[in-house]
């Protein structure tokens, strides 16, 4: 491997690395904060549901929350074709 082709390795492997964590970081953080998140993230909390959990494990709860949260997709829907 010539220094040339190195350089631009190591060069590309910092850039990913500077990107991951202004993601991380930055643009997430700032995500989170935004007041449609904050609700989403208090529902959690009040469902006693953990987040980082949510994708881990078999939620007892979830089957009745995601029914609800369909059926209220549906008639938001359905009031808004109804217009």
């Amino acid at each position: 491997m010539s220094v040339n082709e190195r350089c631009y390795r190591i060069g590309a492997f910092a850039g990913l690395i500077a990107l991951l964590s202004v993601i991380w970081l930055v643009v997430l953080p700032t995500y989170a904060r935004q007041p449609k998140m904050q609700q989403h993230l208090k529902w959690l909390d009040d469902q006693g549901i953990d987040p980082s959990a949510m994708y881990y494990t078999e939620l007892e709860v979830m089957e009745d929350i995601l029914a609800k949260q369909r059926l209220a997709e549906l008639r938001q829907k359905s009031d808004g074709s109804s217009r």
